[in-house]
């Protein structure tokens, strides 16, 4: 895969360094989800510009056949010329960092239900608690866990989530886009309750690969974002307005700022 940087490109799939469900090492990154033909364990290693991929799991075979659309990227490349100087060098410099989409986008929508109006680690710690709690083990040698699957939310219930900290506005959220399946429609994603354009954004660019996705309603984002392109803070909109040149790929641009900083917006 010429151009592509797995650790670069993976560095957010991860729900924090305690993430049950994952584990990352040097050029190499694995994951436990649930398909439509059951559990699988996908380890992605990279070795120059060849990527190979293992799987596991009654759910293997489907992963294999769907796997290539994880690395046909939209287009994402900075407008020419670019204006900011900085952000072109950066362009270059993490250059195999690319937007693409993931085959457990449900998972991703479930986790960014657990990080909103609360700080990355809270959320990161009741994801934990849950998967530890009422997950399965994944298939494969490695002691990973997998997510709960959209009957597995149902079943575990309002109550019992909201043992894991979480509170009943985010529990029911969660609830609601399990009874969208395994497999969510964007478009019934945006609509259910409780998603709102933060929530929604982030599973369209980390979830579905949209190389321009805007976050709107973050913490700290729109303060980065400011700090790069301006010197100085900001709110949405003048996120919005400072990202206005680089529209089509301004998920990306978002990913190499907060990358650049090694802050953790999302």
């Amino acid at each position: 895969m010429p151009g592509y940087d797995l650790n670069l490109s993976t560095t957010l799939q991860r729900f924090g360094p305690r993430d049950p469900t994952s584990r990352r090492g040097r050029d190499a990154f694995v994951r436990a989800f649930w398909t439509a033909s059951g559990p699988c364990t996908l380890a992605l290693r990279q070795d120059g510009t060849d990527i190979e991929a293992e799987m596991v799991g009654p759910g293997a075979a489907e992963v294999r056949e769907w796997l290539p659309r994880m690395f046909e990227f939209a287009p994402q490349e900075l407008p020419l010329p670019c204006p900011h100087a900085g952000l072109k060098q950066l362009s270059r410099r993490l250059a195999g960092l690319k937007v693409g989409r993931v085959p457990w986008v449900f998972d991703v929508a479930q986790a960014f239900v657990l990080q909103q109006r609360v700080a990355f680690v809270d959320a990161a710690a009741s994801h934990r608690w849950l998967v530890m709690r009422y997950g399965q083990d994944a298939p494969g040698p490695l002691s990973l866990k997998l997510p709960l699957r959209p009957e597995q939310w149902l079943q575990v219930g309002l109550n019992r989530i909201q043992e894991a900290e979480v509170d009943p506005k985010r529990a029911q959220t969660l609830l609601r886009i399990a009874a969208l399946g395994l497999d969510p429609d964007a478009t019934r994603l945006g609509a259910t309750r409780g998603v709102g354009p933060w929530t929604f954004q982030s599973v369209l660019g980390y979830g579905l690969g949209n190389p321009d996705a805007v976050p709107i309603g973050d913490l700290h984002l729109p303060r980065i974002v400011a700090l790069f392109f301006a010197q100085q803070p900001g709110g949405d909109e003048r996120l919005l307005e400072l990202l206005e040149p680089y529209r089509g790929v301004r998920f990306r641009v978002l990913n190499w700022i907060m990358c650049a900083g090694s802050a953790r917006a999302f």
